[in-house]
């Protein structure tokens, strides 16, 4: 009786493990992809600004690259 507690116990545990482990990884999957979206439109919008800029000049086009460089503070 009391192998049969054990094993069901080992059983138990490990299928427990496996879905905490499975609910670890897929919250990192989702906040990887949540900060890989705000890159993306970060960046995009940085386009759309540094074409604008170069529509109305050089001296604005310089001044948005150099903002470029300067990673934003919420990666």
């Amino acid at each position: 009786m009391s192998t049969l507690m054990i094993v069901a116990a080992v059983v138990m545990g490990l299928v427990l493990g496996w879905c905490l482990t499975l609910t670890v990884a897929l919250a990192a999957m989702s906040r990887s992809q949540a900060r890989m979206q705000r890159k993306v439109r970060y960046w995009q919008a940085e386009a759309g600004r540094a074409q604008a800029a170069g529509q109305g000049g050089n001296e604005q086009l310089t001044d948005a690259a150099l903002k470029q460089l300067v990673a934003p503070d919420k990666w």
